[in-house]
């Protein structure tokens, strides 16, 4: 069982999986998941959607007791995926997140967590992004960079922040020039008081793969 304070990562390579370990992944979902994967367009998106859903129900039987299968969710106010309370397992808390190359799920007891995964081969991230969407502190540090590697510390603040939001359950609608990170290490710089204090926050942030990045975000409450 998990304690308080702790957090189980894990993560599946999806473009990689067999025909088998695909159809595996896949009955494991819920009708309505499966129905969501069908509609992906391209069969890359397709399994990283199977494998993220599945991956977050095998993590869950783990530590929760029941098959993978049993699992059901509902979704709070902003839309953060829950474990359903008629369950009564309440208390496990993920997250999970997905690149067509990439898929990762977080478990917590307690703990509020988000979790976030970006590839580098996403379209181009320049620091004008930055400048509309980040905080001002964070814009400025990515332009003091040399251009080479703006696009990294651009995906890197960009994972931190997208964990931040999950965590907190608000959302982007949360606004993301209310808080601001730094790197090297990464460590939450300010944040709006409907978060919570600085202090009840742990950050993680590394590369699982190479051209990817990872953020997780834990607060204790």
């Amino acid at each position: 069982m998990l304690s308080r304070g702790a957090v189980r990562l894990g993560w599946l390579r999806p473009d990689i999986a067999d025909a088998a370990t695909l159809a595996g992944w896949h009955g494991l979902l819920a009708p309505e998941e499966q129905a969501r994967a069908a509609r992906f367009h391209f069969d890359s998106d397709r399994r990283a959607y199977t494998a993220a859903h599945a991956l977050k129900r095998q993590m869950l039987a783990e530590h929760g007791g029941l098959p993978p299968e049993a699992w059901r969710f509902t979704t709070g106010a902003a839309g953060k995926p829950e474990v359903d309370p008629a369950l009564g397992r309440s208390w496990l808390r993920f997250s999970i997140s997905h690149c067509r190359s990439l898929v990762a799920c977080a478990v917590a007891a307690t703990d509020d967590v988000g979790l976030d995964v970006e590839a580098m081969a996403r379209p181009a991230l320049t620091p004008g992004l930055a400048d509309r969407f980040f905080a001002p502190k964070e814009a400025a540090m990515l332009r003091a960079l040399p251009e080479a590697e703006q696009a990294s510390a651009f995906l890197q603040i960009w994972t931190l922040k997208e964990s931040f939001v999950k965590a907190t359950g608000h959302g982007i609608g949360l606004g993301l020039e209310r808080f601001a990170f730094a790197l090297d290490p990464p460590r939450l710089l300010f944040a709006p008081p409907e978060t919570g204090a600085l202090a009840e926050w742990r950050i993680a942030q590394w590369q699982p793969l190479p051209g990817h990045w990872l953020a997780l975000a834990l607060r204790r409450l």
